[in-house]
């Protein structure tokens, strides 16, 4: 019976020991990016949709720390912060690949993304990196207006939903532009990738206001790019890997 006891307050020690995402406010007021995104939009946005992402990752962690068929291994990377997780997520078992590369994919995404953004200026022409970010923005991609106009018809000829990134490559060293379908990320296919910037193209990031026109909601998206972040994580980034 004592034996019993041990086993399940064990059982529960780990269940409780495993990583636990919170959902974290807004670094700015629901209203602060209108009218380019709208108050309402970004209540359904984060509230909503950023907060099933993060129930439904903290459930299927929940889930691998109760099973009993599941490895050490694989409990021990439950616990590990979620980057970790999302490096090794497609070569976990089916049946949690799905649950944390779709919902966990999604609360790193979305933590970024709202991070990204800041209150809009008049014009997208006003908004526009500076210092080292812009300078490696113009090496690999011959100037900034360039690099806009790539990203922007990626953005726009994307196929159903998912992102578009601009992020420093682990191979190449350079920075580089790309797309993943749903919630996918760049860190899911090398872990050593630096996203630096991403934009949402799920209709939910949009519709509200732009209905159909994801168009016209790419180009109100440069009036809101928070640079400054940018440049940091940029500027973290290069710090990190010493090959950069």
């Amino acid at each position: 019976m004592l034996t019993s006891v041990v086993l399940l307050a064990f059982a529960v020690i780990c269940v409780q020991s495993q990583t636990e995402l919170v959902l974290p406010p807004l670094p700015y007021a629901y209203s602060a990016l209108e009218p380019v995104l709208s108050e309402h939009l970004m209540r359904l946005h984060h509230d909503k949709h950023f907060d099933t992402y993060t129930k439904k990752t903290n459930e299927a962690l929940k889930t691998i720390m109760a099973d009993t068929s599941a490895n050490e291994q694989l409990k021990e990377l439950a616990k590990k912060p979620l980057e970790e997780i999302l490096h090794d997520v497609l070569h976990l078992p089916e049946q949690y690949q799905f649950p944390l590369r779709h919902n966990g994919g999604g609360y790193y995404n979305h933590k970024l993304f709202f991070s990204m953004l800041k209150a809009p200026t008049a014009t997208a022409a006003e908004n526009k990196p500076t210092g080292v970010l812009l300078e490696a923005i113009e090496s690999s991609f011959g100037s900034f207006d360039k690099f806009r106009e790539l990203f922007s018809a990626a953005s726009i000829n994307l196929f159903g939903s998912g992102w578009v990134w601009l992020y420093i490559d682990a191979q190449t060293h350079k920075l580089v532009l790309n797309f993943t379908a749903n919630q996918d990320n760049p860190i899911m296919f090398d872990k050593k990738h630096v996203v630096l910037l991403g934009i949402d193209v799920w209709e939910h990031a949009y519709y509200p206001v732009y209905e159909n026109r994801r168009s016209e909601y790419i180009d109100n998206f440069w009036r809101i790019v928070n640079w400054p972040f940018v440049a940091q994580l940029y500027a973290e980034g290069t710090t990190k890997r010493a090959d950069l």
